[in-house]
């Protein structure tokens, strides 16, 4: 997760903290789930992220592949 995190810090100049801050809330409320170090998985979008998703007007979102 956290070379996923790192290019879109580069990308969009925001800051690496604010961005894994923001993964570890999403996942405290179950609208993502992604591994860790010991436990390497593909980010994924759960399904109350779904809805909210739909409720906001996106299209669905799956899962995103990375390396670490």
């Amino acid at each position: 997760m956290t070379s996923f995190l790192r290019s879109l810090s580069e990308e969009y100049g925001i800051p690496l903290s604010t961005l894994k801050l923001n993964a570890r809330i999403l996942r405290e409320l179950n609208l993502i789930a992604y591994g860790n170090v010991r436990e390497a998985r593909n980010a994924e979008v759960l399904a109350l992220g779904e809805f909210v998703l739909r409720l906001l007007g996106g299209g669905r979102v799956s899962s995103i592949n990375f390396d670490d």
